[in-house]
C-alpha cells in the first residue's frame, strides 16, 4: 500500500518536473554547469587559505626570502611550505577539472570524483577537520551529487583525454619536484639537487620505491603519502582517458555486432517511445529505410532501428543523430510539449529536414502549430471525429479528412 502511494506521488510530480525542465531549458545547463561551479568552488576554497598563508609569510619576510624559500638547504621553509601544499595541489586540480565538466566530459567526471575524494581524505586526515564541519559536509554532498548525475557526463575524446592526462601529470610532477627540494633535509640521504628531486619524484609516483632515499621527518612522510595518492589518481585517470575510448569502441564492435551502423544521410529520426513511434519505425524499416530512434531508455524495443539514448530536445543529441542531414524528423512522443520543443530545437539547428509533430490533445493543436512544423499528425484528435461521422452516417470526404488528419504546412514559393 505504501509503495502504491509513493508511485502515485511520483506520477503526480513527474509532469510538473518535465514542464519545469523544458521551460527552463535545463537540458542546456543542468546539472553539468552547477556541478562544475561546485567542483571549482571547492578548489577555490582549498586554495584561498593557502594563498593567504603564503602572502602573510612572504609579506612578513618583506619578499626578501622569496627565492631563498626554494633553496633545498633552507631550514626555515618546511613549516611554511607544508601548511596546505597537498590541499593546494588538489584545489588546483579541481579548478582545472571544473572546465572539463562544462563540456560533460566523462574523463572530467572521473577526475572530479577522485580528486574530491582525495580532498575529503585530506580534510579529515591532514587538516583534522571534524566530520560535521561545513567543508566536510560540502565535500560529501558534492561526492553524492557527482555519483547521482554520472549519466550526464558521457562525452569522451581521445585528444581531450590525452591533453588532460599530460597537463595533470606535469602538475603533479612539479608538485613533487618542489616538495622534494624544499623538504630535502627530511630525507636520508638529503635531496640537494634537481636531478635527485626528479629521480625521487618519478620513483615515488610510479610506486617502485627502491628504498635508496627514505623520508625521515614527519613532514617528509606526509609529503610522500600525498605524492603517492596524487600520482596513483593521475595515473588511473590518464589510463582511463587514453585507453578507455579505444577499448570501449572495440568492445562495442564485438558485443553488439547485430546493431546496424549506417551512414546518417537522408534517414529518418524518430523521437518518442509510444505505440505511434514504434509502429512508424517498424513500417519505415519494412520499406528498407534507415531509422534512428532517440529514446530515454535503452531497453525500449525498436527492432533493427539504430537507437540513441538521450534527450531529444538537446541540440547535441540531435546533431549526433544526424538531424542536419536527415530526410525527416518525427516528434512522436505522447507528450505534446516535448514534440513542440523538438521542433523548436530543429529550427535552432537550421536543418532542411522535414519536421513532423504528433499531437495527442485537441487543446494543444494550435500551440503546436505556432512552432511551425511541416506536418502535424493528430490521430487521437481526428479519430474521434471520424468515428462520430461514421456512427451518425454523415458523408465522409476522404480528401478533406486526410488533409485534416495530416495537417500539412503549405509550401513556400
Amino acid at each position: 500500500m505504501r509503495r502504491w502511494h509513493l508511485l502515485a506521488i511520483a506520477d503526480f510530480f513527474k509532469p510538473v518536473w518535465l514542464r519545469v525542465y523544458r521551460r527552463a531549458r535545463l537540458d542546456l545547463w543542468y546539472p553539468h554547469i552547477p556541478l562544475a561551479i561546485a567542483v571549482g568552488g571547492a578548489g577555490a576554497l582549498a586554495l584561498l587559505p593557502v594563498i593567504r598563508k603564503y602572502l602573510q609569510e612572504y609579506l612578513h619576510l618583506q619578499l626578501a626570502g622569496l627565492f631563498d624559500a626554494l633553496h633545498p638547504l633552507s631550514a626555515q621553509v618546511p613549516a611554511l611550505i607544508l601548511r596546505g601544499v597537498p590541499t593546494a595541489i588538489v584545489g588546483s586540480l579541481q579548478v582545472f577539472i571544473a572546465a572539463g565538466l562544462l563540456a560533460r566530459s566523462r574523463l572530467a567526471w572521473i577526475s572530479a570524483l577522485l580528486i574530491t575524494f582525495a580532498q575529503l581524505a585530506l580534510a579529515l586526515g591532514y587538516d583534522h577537520q571534524p566530520w560535521h564541519s561545513t567543508s566536510v559536509l560540502y565535500l560529501v554532498a558534492l561526492l553524492a551529487a557527482l555519483a547521482l548525475y554520472r549519466h550526464v557526463f558521457r562525452q569522451s575524446s581521445l585528444a581531450a583525454g590525452t591533453l588532460f592526462a599530460v597537463a595533470a601529470l606535469l602538475l603533479v610532477l612539479v608538485y613533487g619536484l618542489l616538495g622534494a627540494l624544499i623538504l630535502g633535509q627530511g630525507f636520508s640521504p638529503p635531496i640537494v639537487s634537481l636531478q635527485e628531486a626528479l629521480y625521487f619524484t618519478v620513483v615515488t609516483m610510479s610506486t617502485v620505491g627502491y628504498g635508496d632515499i627514505l623520508p625521515k621527518s614527519d613532514n617528509a612522510r606526509l609529503f610522500v603519502i600525498s605524492l603517492i595518492v596524487l600520482g596513483l589518481s593521475v595515473f588511473l585517470t590518464s589510463l582511463t582517458a587514453v585507453v578507455g575510448p579505444l577499448v570501449q569502441s572495440r568492445l562495442s564492435r564485438i558485443i553488439e555486432p547485430r546493431r546496424k551502423r549506417m551512414k546518417r544521410v537522408n534517414h529518418f529520426i524518430i523521437t518518442g517511445q509510444g505505440a505511434l513511434a514504434q509502429n512508424t519505425a517498424r513500417e519505415l524499416l519494412n520499406r528498407d529505410r534507415s531509422v534512428v530512434v532517440i529514446v530515454d531508455d535503452e531497453n525500449t524495443l525498436f527492432g533493427e532501428a539504430e537507437m540513441l539514448v538521450g534527450d531529444a530536445t538537446d541540440l547535441d543529441v540531435l546533431r549526433k543523430a544526424g538531424a542536419e542531414t536527415a530526410d525527416s524528423v518525427l516528434a512522436l512522443s505522447d507528450d505534446d510539449a516535448e514534440n513542440a520543443f523538438v521542433i523548436l530545437a530543429l529550427r535552432e539547428l537550421r536543418t532542411d529536414a522535414k519536421k513532423i509533430a504528433a499531437v495527442s490533445r485537441r487543446k494543444n493543436l494550435e500551440r503546436v502549430r505556432r512552432v511551425q512544423p511541416d506536418m502535424i499528425l493528430a490521430p487521437n484528435v481526428f479519430g474521434g471525429e471520424v468515428l462520430a461521422m461514421a456512427l451518425t452516417e454523415e458523408k465522409i470526404d476522404g480528401e478533406s479528412l486526410l488533409a485534416r488528419f495530416l495537417d500539412v504546412k503549405p509550401q513556400q514559393s
